[in-house]
């Protein structure tokens, strides 16, 4: 957060789970968080101000880290590491990026929109172990909309572009290099996503790229608006 939410937090209160004295913008904060976790399956969740100082966080954060040891990675991920040790150290690898994780929600959200899911992981559950992991790869190559990339500025009130996420928008457009229009690198990954789709409930090349075709069609479609007249 871009403010002091430490100073007055009642940390005695609320290890005894009274949450009477939060202030009400944060109590907001950890119900939107709640809202968003359960969406992505994630369970119980809260933020509250580092008790101590930051190298304890940090310690805490490397440890948590730690045990994605033993958990599944994503598809290009399997001989990656995100932490290591040394000794009695615990240190995270550079090529671990907050800004990855941001955008994989986002990849996840957009799937989920354009495919009128409400759950993302309830279509992870229906596919299978190996159909959600054949389409994980064209999902990561997805051109997605701009403000996917930008991050929200609250004092502005609108997205703006920073380094990371500009630097993540040019190199999924450089996936597609030999297509001239920034539009046509869209358009021909969401293609690819489609047939990826079809291909993993199980149909056939030509009528997945039909499928694809047609999905890609009505997503670039405007979208009808329809006018009372008889108010």
């Amino acid at each position: 957060m871009r403010r002091d939410i430490r100073t007055g937090f009642p940390f005695d209160e609320v290890s005894r789970k009274d949450y009477r004295n939060v202030e009400r913008e944060l109590r907001a904060l950890w119900r939107l968080l709640r809202i968003k976790a359960k969406a992505y399956g994630f369970g119980w969740n809260t933020l509250e101000p580092i008790k101590s100082n930051g190298r304890v966080a940090a310690k805490y954060l490397a440890k948590y880290l730690s045990k994605a040891q033993s958990s599944d990675f994503r598809v290009g991920e399997e001989r990656a590491r995100l932490f290591g040790v040394w000794g009695r150290k615990r240190f995270v690898s550079h090529r671990f990026s907050w800004v990855s994780s941001r955008l994989w929600r986002r990849r996840l959200s957009w799937y989920a929109e354009d495919f009128g899911i409400g759950d993302v992981t309830e279509t992870a559950r229906l596919l299978g172990r190996d159909g959600w992991r054949a389409i994980v790869p064209a999902l990561l190559k997805v051109v997605l909309p701009e403000t996917s990339y930008q991050s929200w500025d609250w004092v502005g009130q609108c997205y703006r572009w920073d380094e990371r996420g500009w630097r993540a928008y040019c190199e999924d457009l450089e996936y597609y290099s030999r297509v001239r229009s920034d539009e046509r690198k869209v358009r021909l990954s969401r293609f690819r996503f489609y047939v990826a789709v079809g291909l993993s409930w199980g149909m056939k090349g030509a009528r997945a790229r039909r499928f694809a075709a047609r999905k890609l069609d009505e997503a670039c479609r405007p979208k009808q608006r329809y006018l009372d007249f008889m108010s």
